[in-house]
């Protein structure tokens, strides 16, 4: 299991003498069992990338705790956990050496040719595109190479996906996301889809995270348990601008139904099962 408890990480920007801070996540946790699909869900700038980063062993947090397996992860040990977790980018492009040939970008992971093949023809990539360049292969070719490369990490339990089809048009998707169903039939591995796409997220997991301005607003096992207001409005494809929210409820200035108590009142991310959302509408 990975398990992040309380969360955050803060950027510094800016120079020398005009320090600011960014908090990019705020008291964020989760967890992910292996064999389990799951999905983080949120619009542009939400915290989706930096939770990636963090889930996937590249970053640690500014405070709070990320553990596999019961394992605390610390600077001590963190370059030596990597390989328990693979991440496959939104641009396969920025994470495969332009100068090797794909077959060699591969093998960075493992020097075993016989899975590298058996594995290349679970994602539909021909064994002859192995021997070329990144840069004579398709967006969707490039795409299923990295994959591959995810998939191929001995010690993997965990593959983190993110944004992996918005570069890609509709039939590649299609084809990719087919691919990725069938290759974890077995649930071998714990997915994590981090997306906007909360429709594609929710067709491809067992359970959602809903993530705004770097907060877990809202945990539920499918589309039709939505209740908090952000989630209801990126289900209908709406978008919100990022300002500052004050004390207050992160999303109060866009919320139809917001009270009194929310202007400077932060709510509590309130559990019911295996269900859980911030948001005073549903305190007792």
């Amino acid at each position: 299991m990975i398990k992040l408890d309380n969360v955050s990480k803060r950027y510094k920007k800016g120079s020398y003498f005009s320090k600011k801070y960014i908090d990019a996540l705020k008291g964020a946790s989760l967890f992910i069992e292996k064999g389990e699909h799951v999905g983080i869900v949120g619009e542009s700038g939400a915290g989706k990338s930096t939770l990636c980063r963090i889930l996937s062993l590249l970053e640690l947090p500014s405070s709070g705790s990320i553990k596999i397996d019961g394992e605390y992860i610390t600077k001590r040990n963190i370059k030596s956990k990597r390989g328990r977790v693979g991440i496959v980018f939104q641009d396969p492009a920025t994470s495969i050496n332009p100068l090797y040939k794909v077959i060699d970008a591969i093998k960075e992971a493992t020097n075993d040719l016989e899975r590298i093949f058996h594995i290349c023809s679970l994602v539909s990539l021909k064994e002859e595109l192995l021997h070329k360049y990144p840069s004579q292969l398709s967006g969707g070719e490039l795409q299923r190479a990295a994959i591959v490369r995810a998939l191929c990490m001995e010690k993997a339990d965990y593959i983190v996906f993110d944004e992996f089809t918005s570069a890609l048009d509709i039939s590649t998707q299609v084809k990719i996301v087919s691919n990725l169903v069938e290759i974890n039939r077995q649930r071998k591995y714990g997915f994590v889809f981090v997306s906007h796409d909360i429709r594609l997220v929710n067709f491809l997991s067992d359970r959602i995270y809903v993530i705004y301005k770097g907060e877990i607003v809202e945990e539920l096992v499918g589309l039709k348990d939505a209740k908090h207001p952000y989630t209801k409005s990126l289900i209908n494809g709406e978008t919100t601008k990022r300002n500052d929210s004050g004390s207050g409820c992160s999303f109060y200035e866009f919320c139809p139904y917001a009270k009194e108590i929310c202007r400077n009142k932060k709510p509590e991310l309130l559990r019911k099962g295996n269900y859980a959302v911030r948001c005073f509408l549903y305190y007792d």
